[in-house]
């Protein structure tokens, strides 16, 4: 029988050599998808928005009844929630717009990137390493696809907590115009019911005396004081009306005037905050060009950085180089003398 063991052994070097490709390749694979992976600080934006947009739609749920009810918040108290409420969505807004126009500027960069090699073969040099140009293409459509994805559910967040709250100040708004009214229907009614209070009095009394008479020759006496005893009462009764009636209006009209003053309070909240929201937007460009000029500052301060380190090297070689020069020469001259 002959001896199998040398090519078994070739078959068994022969399997290990294509392992250690394949696994050099898929290395270099994970090493290439690694470099073109974008690394910047959208997402920890887009998560720390959401999140805030759900602490504010709890807020918004837990704080629901007690704001329906007008025992539970004064109007005050409610002013003050709706003003930090409607600022804080117009700075929920003003960040998602911002992540946007970051992402639209993003996407531009890519694009052009996409545009240039797209003239060129299978790789390309990208960060100083051979990337392949399908693997580059393929991850950057679908990073802009999930980025859009997280983006449009941001703004669908966004719009659902907006609706809430604004609904919450629909109903808020519509409980006033009842209240208002109320108020505006309450003193007709009240004329009414002075008008009617005699007439009502005077027919009680009437049944109460017929019902009592039972002698039918008493029945013109009891009529007679009945009458000298309405007439009495009616001018106590009409006087007692009267100064509940005034002390009535007066009580309405000072709600009136609460009324008043609160709308003309909300209008105030209402230039105001827009005030702010001007000169929050003013802050946000001047913060978003400061933003801009630093992040150039520290791209000229990293490029005089390696500058500054290219020009020491080259320094230490020239240095080295004349001290080696110098010795050389010095050696030669030693030599020169000894020989003369």
């Amino acid at each position: 029988m002959s001896n199998l063991t040398p090519l078994f052994r070739q078959y068994v070097s022969i399997i290990a050599d294509e392992s250690t490709g394949l696994q050099e390749a898929q290395s270099e694979t994970k090493s290439s998808l690694n470099e073109i992976v974008t690394r910047d600080s959208f997402l920890k934006e887009c998560r720390s928005l959401a999140k805030f947009l759900f602490e504010l739609n709890t807020v918004l749920k837990s704080v629901c009844e007690e704001y329906m009810n007008d025992f539970s918040m004064t109007e005050a108290e409610k002013d003050n929630f709706d003003a930090e409420a409607r600022l804080q969505l117009q700075e929920y807004v003003k960040k998602l717009k911002h992540l946007e126009q970051y992402e639209k500027g993003r996407r531009k960069l890519i694009d052009e990137q996409i545009r240039k090699i797209s003239g060129s073969l299978n790789f390309f040099k990208y960060n100083n390493r051979n990337i392949d140009k399908r693997d580059f293409i393929s991850y950057q459509n679908f990073n802009n696809d999930f980025r859009s994805g997280v983006l449009r559910s941001l703004n669908l967040w966004l719009k659902y907590v907006s609706s809430e709250f604004s609904n919450m100040q629909q109903e808020r708004l519509a409980s006033q115009r009842k209240f208002q009214q109320s108020l505006s229907f309450s003193q007709p009614s009240q004329e009414v019911d002075l008008n009617n209070h005699s007439e009502v009095d005077l027919t009680e009394s009437i049944s109460l005396t017929v019902s009592q008479s039972q002698p039918v020759e008493h029945i013109q006496d009891e009529i007679k004081q009945y009458e000298e005893t309405i007439s009495q009462l009616t001018q106590e009764q009409l006087q007692v009306l009267e100064t509940e009636h005034e002390e009535l209006i007066n009580q309405k009209n000072e709600q009136l005037k609460k009324v008043g003053l609160i709308n003309k309070t909300i209008m105030e909240i209402v230039g105001v905050q827009s005030e702010l929201a001007a000169h929050l937007q003013v802050q946000s460009q001047n913060i978003n060009s400061m933003l801009d000029n630093q992040d150039i500052i520290e791209t000229n301060i990293t490029k005089g950085n390696k500058e500054l380190k290219k020009a020491q090297r080259a320094a230490g070689k020239t240095a080295k180089l004349t001290t080696y020069i110098a010795v050389i020469i010095g050696i030669l001259i030693l030599l020169l003398d000894y020989i003369s």
